[in-house]
């Protein structure tokens, strides 16, 4: 079963940042914290793999939003030149 996020499934209104492994901040096995700007919200997943599912496609979306944001913001500049 593959995972695919939403960042609006969770309610986030603001991108998400940082994702990870948090079960010693919230003493849960399978917990993890995913941080916004302004917010950390903790999650507990049902079994370690579920838990390593979420982190990596989150993760990816990170680093997918980052991506487009860098090439828009390269698109932009270019053209004020």
């Amino acid at each position: 079963m593959g995972f695919s996020f939403d960042r609006r499934e969770f309610g986030f209104v603001a991108p998400c940042l940082v994702v990870k492994g948090a079960e010693d901040a919230v003493n849960k096995p399978f917990a993890f914290e995913v941080s916004t700007e302004s917010d950390t919200m903790y999650y507990v997943a049902d079994t370690e793999k579920e838990k390593e599912d979420w982190i990596n496609s989150i993760g990816r979306s990170i680093v997918q939003r980052s991506r487009s944001v860098t090439k828009s913001e390269v698109l932009d500049y270019d053209s004020r030149r």
